[in-house]
């Protein structure tokens, strides 16, 4: 039965209805955050941390052996903002009180790409001074830079550089090591590399101008952004409110509520209202405190029965969700199918809302990562409703297969999806393109 109520029915279970999908559109960290308010205004709640809950578990197999506890143990159950999970690094280092400060304002003042950079007067970005970060503070250049360079060895690596130069210079020296042609070329020959001068930097470093085309082919495939796979939102936690696993055996799926304590009724006050010796009684309950106590209790109740129905929906929708897209996760993004949430919402036989505050600000923690629900619903680009995922997947494939002679630019880039039916703009094929950390065309091209 859909959750749709008549206008006969609406007075009566509206409540009940209203709570349940307030609670289904919270994701885990606030509905954490919503069932402590509860607790301190209601003391028939009585909030406990529990034990993981493997109940909720399917698997759709009958052979499969799936160690869910060792699936959950294998992988990442937290997706930190930059600054929070740089932070929990630091602290895990043995540096001063002071340095640790130091290590707050490096973080503090760091763009979204993790450099360290402000604007100008132009509104143009440019690494910031020593001398200005450290401004009215008892910091020295040498304490600053001594704890930036810590930084920078954390992961991910190079956050706080000052600019990319610096960045794939770092990233160089880790990767291919500080006597690779790589680093050489990026430390002592930036210019030269800048002007396109390969036979001069042949010439230069003593090596064969396959070497230098090669390194620079190296060169071409670092990152250019420190930050590129971080949250550009303020710092926060995002928790998966499931872990999913597909094999070929089946669909493993065990709900995570683990952050969730557990809503109890208190059994003192419960012991306290039925009671009956107490009515009447001088030290008894008075009336209106009885009708306190009812109303907390049937609220309570209704939580307790809301937050079953929450955990149900759910489960269902993320279910039904990994069902349609299990050629994703067996054979790659690009199968990944184009949802539409009433698609669930038929299969379901729930109102396409209900899906809708399902997926909102919900993450599933997968072995290909952690995924956003929405982003496995279509987007309209152009005439054809086509997956933003699956389009950011024919894009690397386009640019893997590309002339590296010839790079394909972005305009070009648009060209070959329109003759594929799919209508999209050069900026977004751009923001695609930097959001896989693809380099500009001019970068990708094989030195003359």
């Amino acid at each position: 039965m859909r959750m749709e109520i008549s206008q006969e029915q609406r007075q009566i279970i509206s409540p009940v209805l209203i709570q349940t999908l307030e609670l289904v559109m919270l994701p885990t960290t606030e509905l954490k955050e919503k069932l402590e308010e509860e607790a301190k205004i209601n003391p028939v709640i009585k909030l406990e941390r529990k034990k993981p809950d493997l109940k909720w578990k399917t698997s759709r197999s009958r052979n499969s052996q799936f160690d869910s506890q060792a699936f959950l143990e294998n992988i990442s159950v937290y997706d930190f903002s930059l600054y929070r999970y740089m932070m929990e690094q630091v602290r895990e280092l043995d540096l001063t009180e002071k340095e640790i400060h130091i290590a707050q304002l490096i973080l503090s003042s760091i763009q979204e790409n993790g450099l360290l950079q402000k604007r100008d007067s132009k509104g143009r970005f440019r690494p910031y001074t020593v001398e200005e970060l450290i401004e009215n503070t008892d910091i020295t250049p040498e304490e600053f830079e001594k704890v930036r360079k810590i930084i920078q060895k954390l992961d991910p690596i190079g956050v706080a550089s000052y600019d990319m130069r610096e960045y794939l210079e770092i990233q160089a020296k880790e990767k291919f090591g500080e006597d690779s042609i790589e680093y050489k070329i990026l430390h002592n020959h930036k210019d030269l590399l800048e002007k396109k001068l390969f036979s001069k930097l042949a010439k230069e470093l003593g090596v064969s101008f396959e070497k230098v085309q090669g390194a620079i082919k190296n060169i071409s495939r670092l990152n250019l952004v420190p930050a590129a796979h971080f949250s550009s939102d303020n710092p926060h936690y995002v928790i998966p409110d499931a872990f999913v696993n597909v094999d070929e055996k089946g669909i493993h799926l065990v709900l995570n509520d683990d952050y969730i304590p557990e809503v109890r009724l208190n059994k003192h006050y419960i012991d306290l209202y039925n009671n009956e010796e107490f009515k009447g009684k001088k030290f008894g309950l008075k009336k209106d405190e009885r009708s306190f106590l009812r109303e907390n209790i049937e609220r309570a109740k209704m939580l307790i029965e809301n937050l079953r129905s929450r955990k149900e929906i759910i489960f269902k929708v993320i279910l039904k969700i990994v069902e349609k897209q299990k050629d994703f996760f067996l054979k790659g993004i690009q199968y990944q199918v184009p949802l539409k949430l009433k698609d669930i919402a038929d299969e379901l036989n729930v109102h396409e809302s209900t899906v809708s505050r399902v997926v909102r600000d919900k993450y599933i923690q997968t072995n290909k990562g952690l995924i956003p629900l929405k982003s496995f619903f279509s987007s309209n680009v152009g005439n054809q409703e086509t997956s933003s995922r699956s389009v950011k997947e024919m894009l690397k494939s386009f640019i893997e297969a590309e002339d590296k002679d010839d790079p394909l630019s972005d305009d070009r880039i648009v060209q070959i999806f329109k003759k594929k039916g799919i209508d999209i703009s050069r900026r977004t094929v751009a923001k695609y393109r930097a959001e896989l950390n693809i380099p500009p065309a001019f970068m990708r091209r094989n030195p003359i």
